[in-house]
């Protein structure tokens, strides 16, 4: 346990340290994880075991993402997404198979069961990566987000028919028809078991817990489903991020998803900064010095023989500059091939150099794609030799604000302040944290968003950067100070009107210009209706 700690304390010191010297180059963050991870098993040195302990520490990162990515995706948005996700998902899979598989047995005259497993592999993404950066970057709503989204869905669903592929490859004698129809009826008992509960046990959970009024008891519970539907699903035999991919889903259909993301995004960026450090444990300096022509040569050809896939399926459907940002982003191989090699090597179907060649070729792949998509825009531009122009899906499940009103609260008087912007026909939305007044405010038809007004997300997605003004309607004068905080740092020039029992016991870095003094309001009001008397 003591080597265990050890070691997380000097991953978290390595990461810091090298996290603040790469900011200073803008050198993407995730590349700083990787080389953390090269530093800690190659320069300071840790065990194989403490190494696999943080592995499955870190697989909880894929697990956080992908439930987050879940909760942006109720059943209506996938079944709008079907295009993505079927056609352009299911194309890019065969095809990229078939010709990896093709190139590794005709050109390297591997037998056919390694170059299968080679072309499974080598056909799938960075789901890590791609999404983590996406949603950092707030492209994941573009046209090149939405499409490598809905390509990388399909890619999760393929794993199970390539895991089937490698079992089937590395089993002797054992039968197919049994292996097939063990994951078809693994993916019923998931599917049914996950609605059952959705539909009829999941919002009745939430709203119990939430009634207890601890927020500490509301995150755990979360915890429990996003770590319980990969659980379920990995036991089932499929993958963790499927299952918590459709526990997130499920969320979605509840009026907590948001809360529920603000509360899980801190787990889910700790857990990924830990896995990008596994990635950089997986490379062996020795190997990579003395193979590196061979390294970075395979790398280009998988990269660029990926993305020419890609952007000849897109090309048909979504014309040249879609598909290049597509191809680009999701041309690097994925953290999933890590497990396949594994695999192939210890059941014989690759050799251990060339599995090493492999994995150090994936690695350099995904260390290359922040880079890619931090600068996508203008790769495109010159490349195409036109302007890039971001387009945006707009997401039909949600109300577009502008230039509205944001109410913090809803008591007595934040109720009474929503009943009189209505009446003066101005255009607003409440964030309310108490699941009693959120559903008293939906009686009411008001617009509403259940979650803490002091989290970022939460704020975000009742459109703080868009809003004119913001009403906190709350009576905790350190609850209004650190709301304020928050507001000012996501949109500095935003109008903040609240009520206070004293101006003075406001900061001094709060501009305390539209803050009410309810005790000088209150005898301003007096006094003047005193004068308007009629003697």
């Amino acid at each position: 346990m003591e080597q265990v700690i050890v070691m997380m304390l000097a991953t978290g010191v390595v990461c810091v340290i090298l996290g603040i010297i790469l900011k200073r180059f803008d050198v993407p963050p995730i590349v700083g994880y990787i080389l953390s991870g090269i530093i800690l098993i190659n320069v300071i040195g840790t065990n194989s075991s403490n190494s696999h302990i943080l592995e499955q520490i870190a697989e909880f990162g894929i697990v956080f993402l992908m439930f987050t990515i879940g909760l942006e995706m109720k059943l209506e948005n996938l079944m709008q997404m079907r295009k993505q996700v079927f056609v352009y998902g299911g194309l890019q899979v065969i095809l990229s198979m078939i010709f990896f598989s093709s190139i590794a047995y005709f050109l390297f005259s591997l037998d056919i069961k390694s170059s299968l497993v080679i072309g499974g592999a080598l056909c799938l993404s960075s789901t890590a990566i791609v999404l983590k950066i996406l949603n950092d970057t707030n492209k994941i709503t573009n046209y090149y987000g939405q499409n490598s989204l809905g390509i990388l869905i399909f890619q999760d669903l393929a794993v199970i028919p390539i895991l089937l592929v490698l079992t089937i490859l590395s089993s002797n004698g054992s039968s197919v028809g049994d292996l097939i129809s063990d994951i078809v009826l693994s993916g019923i008992t998931l599917l049914v078991v996950m609605i059952i509960f959705g539909r009829y046990f999941l919002n009745h959970i939430l709203k119990l817990v939430n009634k207890a009024e601890t927020h500490e008891l509301f995150i755990l519970i979360v915890l429990i489903i996003a770590i319980g539907s990969s659980f379920l699903a990995h036991y089932l035999g499929f993958t963790y991020s499927m299952g918590a991919f459709l526990g997130g889903m499920l969320i979605a259909e509840t009026h907590y998803k948001h809360q529920v993301e603000a509360d899980l995004i801190p787990f889910r960026d700790l857990f990924l900064a830990l896995f990008f450090v596994t990635v950089g444990m997986q490379i062996d300096i020795g190997f990579f010095v003395s193979h590196i022509m061979e390294v970075f040569g395979l790398t280009i050809i998988i990269m660029l023989a990926k993305a020419l896939i890609i952007f000849g399926i897109m090309y048909f459907f979504v014309g040249k500059r879609v598909a290049f940002e597509t191809a680009l982003t999701i041309s690097q191989v994925g953290e999933f091939s890590f497990v396949v090699f594994t695999l192939a090597t210890q059941n014989t179907l690759l050799d251990a150099s060339t599995g090493q060649l492999l994995t150090l070729s994936v690695i350099i792949s995904m260390v290359i794609t922040p880079f890619v998509l931090k600068n996508i825009k203008q790769i495109t531009e010159k490349v195409l030799q036109k302007p890039n122009k971001d387009l945006e899906i707009v997401n039909t499940s949600k109300e577009i604000l502008n230039n509205h009103v944001i109410v913090c609260g809803y008591g007595s008087f934040g109720k009474q302040i929503l009943l009189n912007l209505k009446n003066e026909n101005i255009e607003h939305i409440a964030i309310i944290d108490n699941y009693e007044f959120f559903e008293n405010a939906l009686s009411h038809g008001e617009k509403v968003i259940f979650g803490n007004p002091a989290q970022k997300h939460i704020l975000e997605e009742a459109g703080i950067t868009k809003a004119k003004a913001v009403i906190i309607a709350l009576h905790d004068i350190e609850s209004i100070i650190l709301l304020s905080h928050t507001i000012k740092d996501i949109n500095e020039q935003i109008k903040i009107l609240a009520k206070v029992t004293k101006k003075s016991v406001l900061p001094d870095n709060i501009d305390s210009e539209d803050f009410i003094d309810i005790y000088d309001c209150t005898a301003e009001l007096l006094v003047e209706k005193t004068i308007n008397i009629e003697k």
